[in-house]
């Protein structure tokens, strides 16, 4: 059975280096500097010093006013994809890697109408049925007065209600957000992304190689343990693993239905095995202390002590959103308390009670002794 599914795992997966992926990735970081870098505390995660020559280098590139429209359209929650909600669905909806500049040109053909339902979707994917008032959301696709009127009544959910004001602004005027957006695209391309493509893509692609081949060793293993995730959800969609410079840590799975079938990308960040992988006793005790100094992780440990849940049965249970239930649950990964199980057709958490076990026994250790 287990060699079954790692030839399904072979036969479904494979890795590629998708420049306009790494493109509005690295818009995103550059977007959610000061996020990452509170995001890079948390984890105990050290960002590396090509990443911060990048940063630091868009910072000086770009205008004040390319920054300003840079933070209004990508720089709210860079786990919650939000008004960049249709990049992402324009470029992983194509199973195949695309050049950043052709997919910029290629955009001028996209109908604003377009742009601006994507931007609803992302802000609201999480609290659609709330925004939509038991209407279709197939038959307001494009209705973007209707949408602007749902919107202005309906606030989003805590992490990314910032991002209100900002698509309002953008239903009122479709065709200058378009063009606004497109600029920025252009000029994001231009000043900085050009000048640093080459060795994104050459980092990018050596960890690729290795990863590539950690997985072909063992593909039930490398999803489980260095990706995080349920094996079973890639036997039924081909799925590319771009594997994120820019991104430095992450595992974002996303699939998006198209004519042909189902289409999945997986942002796989170039630190994911260092993070992921066994940690010295010492920092694994400082992270699990860490872990609970949020009242919401420990809810989130002991809700799971009392039976598995799957993701939004854990948002709605302990008020917050499923970007926060990935988020807790990042941290949650990293000490190896949880894991991931389908059970009919849903991802269910299950907590590694003899790793909680070990680390509180670890943790007494290493204060008592």
């Amino acid at each position: 059975m287990a060699n079954m599914l790692d030839r399904q795992l072979r036969h479904n997966i494979r890795f590629t280096y998708n420049e306009a992926l790494e493109f509005i990735v690295a818009m995103g970081m550059v977007a959610c500097g000061e996020q990452m870098d509170a995001m890079a505390q948390d984890y105990k995660i050290e960002i590396d010093s090509m990443a911060n020559a990048f940063y630091a280098d868009a910072d000086v590139r770009l205008s004040p006013h390319t920054l300003r429209e840079l933070k209004f359209f990508f720089g709210h929650n860079f786990l919650h994809k939000t008004l960049d909600f249709g990049f992402y669905v324009s470029i992983c909806s194509n199973p195949e890697p695309q050049n950043a500049e052709d997919w910029i040109a290629s955009l001028e053909a996209v109908p604003a109408e377009w742009m601006l339902t994507e931007m609803v979707f992302g802000v609201y994917h999480d609290k659609l049925e709330e925004l939509l008032q038991g209407r279709d959301w197939e038959a307001l696709k494009g209705d973007l007065g209707l949408l602007a009127a749902l919107v202005k009544d309906t606030p989003p959910h805590v992490e990314v209600l910032q991002t209100q004001e900002p698509l309002l602004e953008c239903l009122a005027h479709p065709e200058e957000c378009k063009l606004r957006y497109m600029q920025l695209l252009r000029q994001f391309y231009k000043d900085v992304f050009i000048h640093w493509k080459k060795q994104l893509q050459e980092h990018s692609e050596q960890a690729s190689a290795h990863y590539e081949a950690v997985f072909a060793a063992k593909p039930e293993q490398f999803i489980r343990e260095i990706h995080k995730n349920e094996p079973d959800i890639f036997t039924s969609v081909p799925t590319a693993f771009h594997v994120s410079q820019a991104s430095q840590v992450g595992n974002h799975f996303l699939i998006f239905t198209t004519e042909a079938g189902n289409v999945g990308w997986v942002i796989f960040g170039i630190h994911n095995e260092r993070v992921f992988g066994p940690a010295a006793d010492r920092e694994q005790t400082e992270l699990f202390l860490k872990a609970f100094s949020d009242k919401r992780r420990l809810d989130f440990v002991l809700l799971l002590k009392e039976r598995p849940h799957y993701g939004q049965e854990i948002a709605s249970a302990l008020g917050i959103t499923p970007a926060a239930v990935n988020y807790h649950s990042n941290f949650l990964f990293f000490l190896d308390l949880i894991s991931v199980k389908r059970e009919d057709h849903r991802l269910y958490y299950h907590l590694n009670v003899e790793r909680l076990r070990d680390l509180l026994a670890l943790t007494a250790k290493i204060m008592l002794d």
